[in-house]
């Protein structure tokens, strides 16, 4: 059975380090489990961690330049997967993100080196540790339109009072899958969470998960968005909503939401920092 090592933990906890430490004890590849890092573009208001994208093989852990060979984006040494997938303005689903981890995973291990999920998202770190089956209900229009038009903390909120357990893996912050999961929840009558059927898993797991005491995560946080800001959180996103709008799913991340509004007039930046912060923790 395929070993597969996988680092949880919240916003913050540390989860990236860890995972470049163990990646380089134990001869491995790390897999960003990020619904977010998944966007070109999109780097300081997600957290990247800066690395470097190079054509290369893995050999021994070293890295090996070749010439017309795949692109790695290498960080402190470390192979990095699962980054850079898609462009702002597309749709990319937690079934899209199962097939390519289920693959990079069998690559990674067949080249001999340890896979390493590096999770913030939960819903896509469960859909791969537990090999959801995550057949789609048809989609209900109507009932789509009505949901889209409300405010995104009403229907979080109608979400965890109807499937409690759905509420805590799924990206809260992103307004188009929790359209979806309250839609099934609604049009079948079953919490979405309960149909995600949960298939025999074919990895050998061992399961990190972090924790941080509030107060100190909270200044971790804080630290964090106020680095963002002077490192060009404004920036990027005045140029993201210049070619992309701020209503694409992408643009109603933590961070960039905030910021849009703060761009459109209907903040001041001092306000978007702070619900940026609020938001993340």
């Amino acid at each position: 059975m395929q070993k597969l090592l996988v680092i949880v933990g919240p916003t913050a906890s540390g989860k990236t380090r860890l995972g470049i430490e163990l990646a380089k004890k134990f001869i491995g590849e790390v897999i960003s489990v990020d619904s977010r890092q998944i966007y070109k573009g999109m780097d300081i208001g997600t957290a990247k961690t800066p690395g470097e994208w190079v054509e290369a093989t893995i050999e021994r852990g070293s890295i090996t330049q070749l010439f017309g060979t795949r692109k790695t984006f290498v960080v402190d040494g470390v192979p990095h997967w699962g980054i850079d997938l898609v462009e702002p303005d597309a749709e990319y689903s937690v079934a899209d993100f199962k097939k390519y981890a289920d693959e990079k995973i069998a690559d990674i291990a067949k080249r001999g080196k340890l896979p390493i999920l590096v999770g913030g998202t939960g819903l896509w770190v469960r859909a791969v540790v537990d090999n959801l089956n995550l057949t789609e209900t048809p989609p209900n229009r109507e009932l789509r339109e009505k949901l889209d038009a409300r405010h995104l903390d009403d229907l979080f909120a109608e979400y965890k009072r109807l499937d409690p357990d759905g509420a805590e893996i799924i990206d809260r912050d992103n307004k188009r899958r929790v359209v979806r999961a309250l839609e099934v929840t609604l049009s079948t009558g079953k919490p979405f969470s309960a149909q995600l059927e949960r298939g025999e898993s074919p990895y050998d797991l061992v399961e990190i998960g972090l924790s941080v005491d509030r107060d100190t995560l909270n200044e971790r946080i804080n630290f964090r968005v106020e680095e963002m800001v002077a490192n060009g959180l404004v920036t990027e996103v005045r140029n993201l909503r210049a070619k992309y709008g701020c209503a694409t799913e992408s643009m109603t991340s933590i961070g960039y939401r905030q910021i849009c509004r703060f761009l459109e007039g209907n903040s001041s930046l001092a306000d978007a920092i702070e619900e940026t912060k609020k938001a993340t923790r």
